[in-house]
């Protein structure tokens, strides 16, 4: 790869367990989970730069940064957000690209079949959900009817839900394991790349996490307000 190839980073936050990784030029280099403090806190920032200078580099070659936006950890997604944008204060020629986590999903299951659909949030019969052919969007991304996204997403489709929500069985679906929807930090990282390329640039004060619904705290504190 050429001597001044830029430095990319991906930080994906959605799922339970979180990922920092690493590029540079057009090539994958490597990622690497992120552990949980004492105080249940996740280590994003220390990981990240174990991870860089592993790899000889630090936070100053950082050239492009690809943040996961969810749906997915509440908290995971606010640090890892607050953490590009720091990035992106100390150095405002550094490039941030948000990267949707139903994206992200639908093209680490390019081969499960023709067509992909992905269920996030899934409660009281509904999902923030979309459906992709080949990993271009068909149907949504938005919150919908479970049956309905069932019932108008093309055949043969492979379903990643996050749980199983005790449907019956169609001709033509297949239901992937619910594991699968833990998200690739490669694969975030070659779409942030992507996304770089295309002129997906995003102002910091622009870069937001994806939230369908608000935190169920939130719901229930409501909840008991009102009772």
């Amino acid at each position: 790869m050429p001597a001044d190839a830029p430095i990319s980073i991906a930080l994906e936050t959605a799922g339970r367990v979180g990922h920092v990784a690493v590029g540079v030029g057009e090539t994958f280099i490597a990622s690497r989970p992120i552990p949980r403090s004492r105080r249940r806190n996740l280590e994003l920032v220390p990981t990240l730069d174990a991870l860089l200078r592993d790899h000889g580099y630090g936070p100053g070659d950082i050239a492009e940064a690809y943040v996961s936006l969810g749906p997915g950890s509440f908290t995971g997604l606010r640090m890892a957000i607050a953490t590009a944008q720091m990035l992106a204060l100390a150095r405002p020629e550094l490039k941030l690209v948000g990267v949707p986590t139903l994206d992200v999903l639908a093209h680490q299951h390019l081969d499960a079949a023709e067509h992909v659909a992905v269920l996030l949030n899934i409660k009281r019969g509904t999902s923030y959900c979309a459906c992709y052919r080949h990993g271009e969007p068909l149907l949504g991304p938005e919150l919908r009817a479970l049956d309905d996204l069932l019932a108008k997403a093309p055949r043969p489709l492979a379903v990643v839900a996050e749980v199983d929500p005790g449907l019956d069985g169609a001709d033509g679906v297949t239901w992937l394991d619910p594991d699968a929807t833990a998200p690739d930090p490669a694969v975030t990282w070659r779409l942030g790349f992507d996304l770089a390329q295309a002129g997906g640039r995003v102002e910091a004060d622009k870069l937001l996490p994806l939230y369908i619904r608000e935190p169920e705290a939130v719901t229930l504190w409501e909840q008991q307000g009102k009772a």
